[in-house]
């Protein structure tokens, strides 16, 4: 089947506004489902073309749309972020649902950013919108986005506003003034730069590519406010689950940092009744090859050619011809849930997320009050401790502990995914509990959630949790991890200082993972309070580090007796 290929097609919002898609079509007939995806980061670059290939899927008989949101590239208006997704989505759904050749079935597909427009425009209703297939999609911009426990993603953030939109916004805005080579110059040496020293910079609120640019001047007061819950919810998807009228097949990593997110909307439009399905893989957000962080997981992990069977545009084919054409291609008769186990490096099929026959398990933390770096006398066992020492360390917020790995989006400086976690457990400011080794392989999957009783010096400070599998020859990687700042630890949206040397109890969620522990391998929890610049330092005054420079030391101290059992819940699963 001959493809036609049109560029810049012209979309008009309700408010005048123009925005440009390409658009790729079979060349003759009618009657076809449109596929829709909306993007901020070029219709024309390569972002628009990582997840499928849309001639692949216009010989199969869809028509493939690709926009540039409002005020992006080819798009006419002005950038305003998420907000202008709701509306601007709808208009596009009514738009493509009546392009000549449409049977007026729309579907989506995308990811990251482009998972939320698609989120958008099911939240906006557009009767056409049939269905979506959110890659890594974020939900909700305050929890996973910007903040994690109440701690400012400043990582993610500083990252994202340089990379992925200064730079394309410079050149949409002062592309033609004779001072746009000088200013693009100085923007690229300021991300060059973000890895070793704009992330160190405080306060935050003067973070300099901000300030000379005065490129989206709302970025940082709307993205790191907390205070403003009407203003937050304008933006949360999660109430509005239960009134979409769409299926969704979704598609995440372990080590994405939109992993949370990606299961929120999994359970919750299953609970509401939808059609759903999920396939998480071993994979960060920029990578779903087979090599991940230090591992390598197997050419089957290789998004490219899932579980040596598809690659991802016969994955999506194979999920559009069922929803908007009412072609069964199998899927039905297949367990929606999809996800790729670590140790044993096997997909595993199952009914539904958490595994059935999931078994709760809590690991105690114990020591002799010497549980620092991995050298200490720091053990873990699911036996409740009775008369111990509590374990002390000091933070202090000009001596970091840094980010290795994990669910990052940051500079290639900050790599994802799973990394050897020696420079990390050989601080003094880390605590470090580890198991005996496994006589037989344990299978964890599923949410993980660490009950702490801690005490600090200081009226607000920052604990981490991270769960590592320590290898036979000594070597650690990381799995999950999460971090509560105390101030915030009654939820995001209420502050409640600490009373110095109080002790507290407190939840840390560690989001999820899957993985064997193989027979000799055994269990670790990492605890200490910074993981930086993943995640703004705390001050340890109380302050804010978006405003003041400021700060203190904190001595740290965690409980583990028979009052304070403090301990790791892991997801036991009996093995497939």
């Amino acid at each position: 089947m001959k493809v036609l290929f049109e560029r810049n097609v012209a979309c008009t919002m309700r408010d005048g506004v123009t925005l440009r898609a390409n658009l790729f079509r079979p060349e003759e007939g009618d009657g076809y489902p449109v596929v829709l995806t909306r993007l901020p980061y070029g219709k024309d670059t390569s972002f628009a073309y990582l997840l499928l290939d849309p001639v692949r899927l216009a010989e199969a008989g869809y028509m493939v749309v690709i926009q540039d949101v409002r005020g992006c590239f080819a798009s006419e208006g002005v950038y305003g972020g998420f907000y202008q997704e709701f509306d601007d989505g709808y208009d596009t759904v009514e738009w493509a649902s009546k392009l000549p050749g449409s049977n007026g079935k729309v579907g989506m597909y995308g990811a990251s950013y482009f998972g939320f427009t698609q989120w958008a425009a099911a939240v906006s209703g557009h009767p056409a919108l049939t269905t979506v297939a959110p890659t890594v999609p974020l939900d909700d911009p305050w929890d996973g986005v910007t903040f994690r426990g109440g701690a400012l993603e400043w990582g993610t953030m500083a990252s994202w506003y340089l990379t992925a939109l200064a730079l394309p916004q410079l050149a949409r805005l002062r592309g033609r003034e004779p001072g746009f080579p000088l200013e693009f110059v100085q923007l690229v040496n300021d991300a060059d730069r973000l890895s070793h020293e704009g992330y160190y910079q405080l306060p935050l609120s003067e973070f300099a590519p901000l300030r000379r640019t005065g490129l989206l001047p709302d970025f940082f007061e709307e993205m790191t406010s907390n205070t403003d819950v009407r203003h937050r919810n304008r933006l949360n998807i999660r109430p509005h689950y239960a009134t979409m009228n769409v299926s969704a097949s979704l598609t995440g990593g372990w080590y994405d940092v939109f992993l949370h997110p990606t299961l929120v909307s999994y359970e919750s439009l299953k609970a509401a009744g939808k059609k759903v399905r999920l396939t998480l893989g071993p994979w960060t957000h920029g990578n779903q090859g087979s090599a991940v962080g230090d591992l390598d997981f197997g050419m089957a992990a290789n998004s490219a050619l899932l579980n040596l069977k598809e690659d991802p545009t016969l994955r999506h084919q194979r999920w559009f011809d069922e929803e908007l054409k009412g072609v069964g291609r199998g899927l039905e008769a297949e367990p929606p849930v999809e996800i790729f186990v670590m140790g044993i490096n096997r997909w595993r099929l199952a009914s539904e997320w958490p595994l059935p026959n999931t078994e709760y398990r809590p690991w105690y933390l114990h020591s002799q009050g010497n549980a620092s770096t991995r050298s200490g006398d720091g053990t873990l066992s699911e036996v409740p401790p009775t008369a111990e020492p509590a374990d002390e360390y000091v933070y202090n917020p000009a001596d970091p502990v840094k980010t290795l790995g994990g669910n990052v989006l940051m500079t290639a400086a900050y790599p994802a995914g799973p990394k050897e976690q020696t420079e990390t457990e050989m601080r003094e400011d880390v605590l470090v509990f580890t198991s005996e080794p496994f006589a037989e392989p344990v299978e964890v999957t599923g949410p993980i959630v660490a009950k702490l009783w801690v005490q600090s010096s200081a009226k607000d400070t920052d604990f981490v949790v991270r769960l590592t599998d320590v290898h036979p020859d000594g070597s650690s990687y990381n799995l999950a991890d999460g971090i509560v700042r105390m101030r915030h630890r009654q939820g995001q949206d209420s502050v409640a200082w600490m009373n110095p040397h109080e002790v507290y109890e407190i939840l840390v969620d560690l989001w999820a993972t899957s993985n064997v522990f193989l027979a000799g391998h055994r269990v670790r929890v990492q605890v200490t309070s910074s993981c930086f610049p993943r995640w703004n330092r705390n001050l340890n005054t109380g302050e804010s580090n978006e405003t003041t420079a400021e700060f203190i030391t904190a001595t740290q101290r965690v409980l583990h007796d028979s009052d304070h059992p403090s301990h790791l819940i892991l997801p036991v699963v009996p093995l497939a």
